[in-house]
């Protein structure tokens, strides 16, 4: 201390810093990887969409009996 009562700032205090790496997760990065070939899926509240939801939770349904045979 000096004899005004204040801390003398040291250099490092003085510098400024120079800026810290960014935290948090890094940004999503889009590659070109083409998405694989599915069929459109129905409109949400159709005939077609029910069916197709049915047969999906069907085939579930048959795998998991598959398996514990």
């Amino acid at each position: 201390m000096n004899s005004s009562s204040h801390l003398r700032l040291s250099d490092s205090a003085l510098r400024p810093q120079a800026q810290g790496k960014r935290r948090g997760r890094p940004p999503k990065t889009v590659e070109a990887t083409p998405e694989p070939a599915t069929a459109p899926s129905a409109a949400v509240g159709t005939l077609t969409r029910t069916k197709s939801l049915l047969l999906a939770a069907l085939k579930v349904w048959e795998l998991k009996q598959r398996g514990l045979h």
